[in-house]
Order: structure tokens, then sequence, then C-alpha cells
């Protein structure tokens, strides 16, 4: 029974050994495989976050010269506008002061004693 036991143990016990530093091999490279996909990762995470800001960065400045331009747009336009009522203002101010002395030379005409009243006002001192 002794002799079984020796046999058996002469058999076992290197298989044994062999099988823990297996695995413990295999844990240490299972380990360092882990850790360089995860510095890998972490590289290319790290790469992603550095595109993802510069991205960013450039959509901030694209939206701020849309915005700028936008500004200038509607800037010039309020200018426009402006313009075109001051004029529009002004042709309507010469209309109706030409239509006023299109119907004061009209009185006059008709009238001439309107005239001499008119040229007896520019004569008189107070106006000079």
């Amino acid at each position: 029974m002794k002799e079984i036991i020796n046999i058996l143990l002469v058999s076992c016990v290197p298989a044994f050994f062999t099988g823990i530093i297996t695995y413990l091999t295999a844990v240490r490279n299972a380990k360092t495989k882990i850790n360089s996909l995860v510095e890998k990762n972490k590289h290319e995470i790290e790469k992603l976050m550095r595109q993802h800001e510069v991205d960013i960065e450039s959509l901030k400045e694209k939206h701020q010269l849309e915005t700028e331009k936008s500004n200038q747009e509607h800037k010039h336009k309020m200018e426009i506008l402006e313009l075109e009522h001051r004029n529009e203002m002004e042709s309507k101010e010469k209309e109706q002061s030409n239509a006023a002395m299109y119907g004061v030379m009209t009185d006059m005409l008709k009238e001439p004693e309107k005239l001499v009243g008119l040229m007896e006002l520019v004569n008189n001192p107070i106006f000079k």
C-alpha cells in the first residue's frame, strides 16, 4: 500500500507543481495583456478626447464667425433701411414743399394783388 502511495506521489506531485506553475504563468501573461490593452485603450481614448476638444473649439469658432457675419448683415440691413427711410422722408418733404410753392405761385398768378402783398413783406424791415 505504501508502495502504491509512493508511486502516486511520485507521479502526481510533479504534475501538480507543473500545473500550478502553468496556471501562474497563464495568469501573469493574461494580466500583462490586459494591462497592455488598458494602456492602449487609454491612449486611444485620450487621443479621441483631444480630437473632440479640437473639434469643439473649431465649432465654437465657426459659430462665432457665423454670429458675427449675421450681426454684420443685420447691421447693414438696418443702415440700408434707415437710408431708404431718410431718402423717402426727404422726397416727401420736397414733394410737399414743391406742392406748397406751386400752390403759392398759382395763387399769385391768378391774383396779382397777393404778389404785391408779398413784395411788401419782403421789403418789411422786420424780415431783414
